[in-house]
C-alpha cells in the first residue's frame, strides 16, 4: 500500500465541521471523503444535523517545495501498541500541500471579528462629555499658577554651545591662503626658510587642511623640496624659485621683502635691482621715528660732551 502524506491547511469553517463530525457520538453511516482534480479538488463532510447532507470545501494542491525551499516536512504517525508503549512512526516526507478555500462562512465569521474587535475598541476610547449632557459633573475652578520670578540673567537662554569644528570651518572657507592649492602652499612657505614636517604641518593647518592633503603632506615634500638629514629640515629645491607668487595672498609685507631679498641672491642680483628700493631697506634697519607731539621734546644729554 502506497502512503501519500499531505501537509492541509483547513479554514476555521472547515476545521470545526471536521471536528464536530469526529466529537459527534451518533456517527452516521456516511464518512468523509475527498476527491482529487488535478491541483484542484474537493471535501466533503456529513453535517451533524443533516446526516444526509454534506458540507463541501474546495482545495487546491501546491508543491511545498515552492512555499519552503530551505527545509522539508515528515508526516509521523504517533499511536500506542499493543504492550501500552507509545510509540512513532514515519509515513513519509511531505512533499505537496492542500489549502482549503475560504467559504461565504469563512468570510462572514471574519466579518463578525472584525465589527466584534472595532466594538471592543471604541468601548476603550475616550469619551466626550458634552455640555448639559447625562455625564455633567460639578464645575471646578483651576487656579492659574503663579508666574515665575525672571531669570536674572537672561542671556543664558539665548547662549548656545560652541562647535570647534564648526567655527574653524568658517574661517577656513573665508581664508584666500586656505583656497589655494595644497601643493602651491606648500612652496611658497619653504619659499622663506627652512622647516621641518611638523612645522610645515602646523603653519598649514592655521589657514585650514583637510584629510587628503594632510596625508599627501610627505610625497609633496620629496617632490618640491630637498630633505637636510642633519636636522630634517626641508629646502626648497632651486628651480621651484620659478613658480613663486610676489602677490601670494599668505605673505606679509616683511615676508615680501624678505622673498625679494632671497630671489635677489638666487640671481646674483643687487637688492635694488630687481624692485627693492633704499627706502624699503632703510625700513628694516633704521629705528621708528618719534611721534609729533604738542608739547615740546626734551633733549637728552650727550654724556661724552660731561
Amino acid at each position: 500500500v502506497v502512503l501519500l502524506a499531505f501537509h492541509v491547511k483547513l479554514t476555521e469553517t472547515a476545521f470545526r465541521a471536521l471536528e464536530n463530525y469526529q466529537n459527534c457520538k451518533n456517527v452516521s453511516s456516511s464518512q468523509p471523503t475527498i476527491q482529487f482534480m488535478g491541483l484542484q479538488g474537493r471535501i466533503k463532510i456529513p453535517r451533524i444535523d443533516a446526516p444526509a447532507d454534506l458540507r463541501n470545501f474546495d482545495f487546491y494542491l501546491s508543491n511545498v517545495g515552492k512555499d519552503n525551499p530551505q527545509g522539508s516536512f515528515d508526516c509521523i504517525h504517533q499511536y500506542t501498541s499493543s504492550y501500552g508503549v507509545s510509540q512513532l512512526d514515519s509515513l513519509g516526507t511531505v512533499q505537496d500541500k492542500i489549502t482549503v478555500c475560504a467559504t461565504n462562512d469563512s468570510y462572514q465569521m471574519t466579518r463578525e471579528r472584525m465589527t466584534q474587535a472595532e466594538e471592543e475598541k471604541s468601548s476603550r476610547s475616550t469619551k466626550v462629555i458634552k455640555p448639559g449632557g447625562p455625564f455633567g459633573g460639578k464645575r471646578v475652578q483651576i487656579r492659574k499658577p503663579a508666574p515665575s520670578a525672571p531669570d536674572p540673567v537672561p542671556e543664558r537662554k539665548r547662549s548656545t554651545p560652541i562647535n570647534p569644528a564648526n567655527t574653524i570651518r568658517k574661517c577656513n572657507t573665508n581664508n584666500p591662503v586656505g583656497q589655494k592649492p595644497y601643493r602651491d602652499r606648500v612652496i611658497h612657505l619653504l619659499a622663506l626658510k627652512p622647516y621641518k614636517k611638523p612645522e610645515v604641518l602646523a603653519r598649514l593647518q592655521r589657514d585650514g587642511v583637510n584629510q587628503k592633503d594632510r596625508n599627501s603632506l610627505g610625497p609633496t615634500l620629496q617632490q618640491v623640496a630637498n630633505l637636510n638629514s642633519k636636522d630634517n629640515s626641508y629646502t626648497l629645491k632651486e628651480y621651484m624659485y620659478k613658480e613663486i607668487q610676489k602677490d601670494w595672498p599668505g605673505y606679509s609685507q616683511e615676508d615680501r621683502l624678505l622673498l625679494e631679498r632671497i630671489l635677489a641672491r638666487k640671481a646674483g642680483l643687487p637688492y635694488n635691482s630687481i624692485g627693492g628700493s633704499s627706502q624699503s631697506e632703510s625700513l628694516l634697519t633704521s629705528p621708528p621715528k618719534e611721534p609729533i607731539s604738542g608739547s615740546p621734546r626734551k633733549r637728552t644729554v650727550d654724556f661724552d660732551f660731561i
